[in-house]
């Protein structure tokens, strides 16, 4: 009689302790977490390279095209998006993917990638299948009609000129163009794949344009090109030291299907992907400085909820893991902390 009346209170106790288990935060550690009917009970993780629509959902929250304009595809005009970055494009300047000539409204949207987290908000790196880059600006210029994306016609060529905060070009910058494995939209698209390629120079001539505006000369990049979609100026970041792979391990509901993971350095405008590796589940980098002071930046979006997370390192020496455990957050106070990096 006593071992059943143990056996029955024993059974009700743990079940009490698995219920009270089971309601916990998502994000309070690195157990997982059960949800009735919830896409946070969601643990598997994608195969190959994968861009889900979580990760889409991501970039298409925090990826805004803060300046676009339109003009007549048959007129000149000059788009001034500030006082930093203007646009020259020449009569009859596009045509359709078929080739054809566009006579009516041309809508230019421009994406500016001035800042590290900017760079994490469009799910982008700032690296080259050789090097870690440093930018000083990158963006992407997007020219459409009716929907349709257009490219610039041959022959053609336009006008950039793009400046920095400081009004001074930096020296020994070089133009990159982002490789994209994506169908061309007038939509940015999550890439797994994407990089930076050092652009073609027949593509393309680079000069320094100065003007004076009363107490100083500014100066701005000038870019001569027919490429529209992805460039940075950039260059070979030979300053971070000795690098090391590192892993970035976080609770079982933060899947490469609903969380993107970055580095950044805390004294250069680089950028660096920690990409999933299916086998350890988790995000992995061989390219993270190992005596430079960085940040790692977890960003997730499950269901409608957004988790984020931010971590100060002065040095890894090293160390090949991490576990951070992300909490939850609103868009509007992320983007606040992205602009603070």
């Amino acid at each position: 009689m006593l071992r059943k009346l143990f056996k029955y209170y024993f059974t009700a106790f743990a079940t009490f302790i698995l219920f009270t288990a089971c309601n916990k935060e998502v994000s309070d550690g690195n157990n997982f977490v059960l949800y009735n009917n919830d896409v946070r009970n969601d643990t598997t993780w994608a195969n190959g390279s994968f861009a889900s629509t979580g990760i889409q959902r991501i970039l298409d929250s925090t990826a805004v095209y803060k300046h676009n304009d339109t003009m007549m595809g048959t007129n000149a005009k000059t788009i001034a998006f500030s006082d930093k970055f203007s646009v020259y494009f020449p009569a009859n300047a596009f045509v359709s993917n078929t080739g054809d000539s566009i006579k009516g409204p041309v809508e230019i949207k421009l994406l500016l990638l001035d800042e590290k987290g900017e760079f994490i908000r469009t799910v982008k790196s700032s690296e080259n299948p050789t090097h870690l880059l440093e930018s000083d600006l990158a963006f992407c210029l997007i020219a459409t009609s009716n929907g349709e994306e257009l490219k610039i016609a041959p022959g053609k060529k336009y006008l950039i000129r793009a400046g920095n905060k400081y009004d001074q070009v930096k020296q020994q910058m070089k133009i990159y163009s982002g490789e994209e494995t994506v169908t061309f939209t007038s939509r940015v698209l999550a890439d797994p794949q994407f990089f930076w390629k050092e652009s073609n120079p027949l593509n393309l001539q680079q000069s320094v344009y100065k003007t004076n505006n009363g107490s100083r000369d500014i100066e701005h990049y000038e870019i001569y090109t027919n490429q529209l979609r992805w460039m940075a100026i950039a260059a070979p970041n030979n300053n971070l030291g000795s690098t090391n792979k590192l892993h970035v391990l976080l609770p079982p509901n933060f899947t490469n299907k609903n969380t993107v993971v970055f580095a950044t350095a805390d004294d250069y405008n680089t950028v660096i992907q920690l990409l999933p590796e299916l086998s350890s589940r988790s995000f992995k980098s061989i390219t993270i400085p190992q005596q430079k002071k960085i940040h790692i930046i977890t960003l997730s979006l499950i269901g409608n909820q957004f988790y984020y997370s931010e971590t100060g390192y002065n040095y890894l020496n090293n160390k090949t893991y991490v576990s951070i455990k992300p909490e939850k957050k609103s868009l509007a106070a992320i983007l606040n902390s992205l602009k603070k990096l």
